[in-house]
């Protein structure tokens, strides 16, 4: 795959078969691991790819040898082909930032796209099963059914980027490694930035949950006021075996769908935790034997005897889970003590008894106005000749993080 990185190449390809065409070829090799965006050499494709780009670096290094002055382009520079494609390479490298593998952000949310960058208001399915209940007979109608007048309210998504510049000094020295470094720092700082947003509403540390047109926290007791949600998703015990999860699994069980009043259509599949709390959830929900000690009173007294029921991890199928954890949810736990949200923790030993239990994808949602996107700046005479700027390229992402049924999510502070 060397041919494939060098300039003339590139060009002879983009020449040959059209950009589209030869930016498809390249994101299938860095796909499959062929390339990666530092097998790419900018001053290789800048010669290679830009009309009379050779004999401009010529110039450029043999004025700044002399210690002169580097002679400006009377007409801007066309870097078309080479920009698109270089923006293609510095967009593989800022989404493989944003997509390490101890973010969990995007396991928690169920993303959807949206043109509505404010608020958004998203109607109730009022669909009940009783409304079924009477048989419809021959040539009668059928009966209306639709949305409910009951509403959620998203917020107003949030644009986060930045731009990186290309500068002949880096083109000359040939320092495409460090420019990729850069634009890694720039996608590992988006992808922190959403990671912290999504896990901030996740586990309650800020409260976008508005139900029809009121403001409500995301976790409570259904009695205290701001908690008012109609139903509890808010316990108390501490994660020490099957039991404990048996208390939640009760509490998320008793809770009904928002608009049908019927039992919660999807089972847990998730379970937040910090990484120390997380040692304890793997024992407890891989546990292959439980020892329960009882004693059996028979009708004659003198039969009366202790026994101890020794059998296989008594989690039922339906509340099967995964844990997922890293360290930003301890971190925002603890950055979330004494805030709106109603977590106590005061340090590290009392974020690690907190834990949640339910199903985030149904609970909490990401609006998508658009996703990473990497664009190259046409050429700027002003910024080139200010600022040695031959190239530039933003990278930003605009979405939010919101509530959409908190009914699908268990929070214990565990304090019993």
């Amino acid at each position: 795959m060397g041919i494939l990185m060098r300039g003339r190449d590139l060009q002879a390809m983009v020449k040959e078969n059209g950009l589209a065409w030869t930016k498809h070829h390249i994101q299938e090799a860095i796909d499959n691991k062929q390339i990666t965006p530092e097998d790419f050499s900018l001053k290789d494709m800048y010669r290679g790819m830009v009309e009379g780009g050779g004999e401009m670096l010529d110039n450029w290094e043999r004025e700044l040898r002399r210690g002169g002055s580097i002679t400006e382009a009377i007409d801007a520079v066309d870097t078309g082909s080479m920009a698109n494609i270089t923006g293609q390479i510095f967009y593989n490298a800022i989404l493989d930032a944003m997509s390490l593998e101890n973010f969990i952000g995007d396991s928690l949310v169920s993303t959807f796209q949206s043109n509505l960058q404010d608020e958004e208001k998203v109607p109730g399915i009022g669909i009940v099963a009783d409304e079924f209940e009477g048989n419809v007979t021959e040539g009668e109608p059928y009966p209306n059914v639709g949305l409910s007048e009951n509403f959620i309210t998203i917020p107003a998504a949030e644009k986060k980027g930045g731009i990186i510049g290309v500068t002949k000094e880096a083109i000359i020295a040939d320092r495409t490694g460090l420019l990729i470094e850069r634009m890694r720092t720039l996608g590992s700082a988006l992808g922190i930035r959403k990671e912290k947003s999504i896990i901030d509403v996740a586990i309650g540390a800020v409260n976008p949950y508005s139900y029809k047109g009121e403001a409500r926290l995301t976790y409570g007791d259904g009695v205290t006021a701001g908690q008012a949600l109609g139903f509890i998703n808010e316990a108390t015990p501490a994660l020490v075996n099957y039991t404990d999860l048996q208390e939640i699994a009760e509490v998320y069980y008793a809770i009904l769908e928002q608009d049908t009043n019927e039992p919660l259509s999807h089972s847990p599949t998730t379970m937040i935790c910090t990484r120390e709390l997380s040692w304890t959830a793997s024992a407890v929900l891989s546990d292959v034997q439980v020892r329960i000690g009882q004693v059996v009173a028979r009708a004659t007294p003198t039969v009366g005897s202790d026994i101890t029921s020794i059998g296989s991890n008594r989690i039922p199928s339906d509340f099967q889970v995964d844990i997922v954890t890293n360290e930003y949810v301890t971190q925002r736990i603890l950055l979330a003590n004494g805030g709106p949200g109603g977590i106590t923790a005061a340090d590290r030993a009392a974020a690690n008894l907190h834990w949640w239990i339910g199903n985030p994808k149904m609970a909490f949602v990401w609006k998508e106005i658009w996703p990473l996107t990497v664009i190259e700046e046409p050429t700027n005479a002003k910024v080139s000749f200010e600022q040695d700027i031959v190239l530039r390229f933003k990278a930003s992402y605009k979405g939010v993080a919101g509530v959409k049924n908190p009914r699908f999510m268990i929070r214990s502070d565990g304090t019993t």
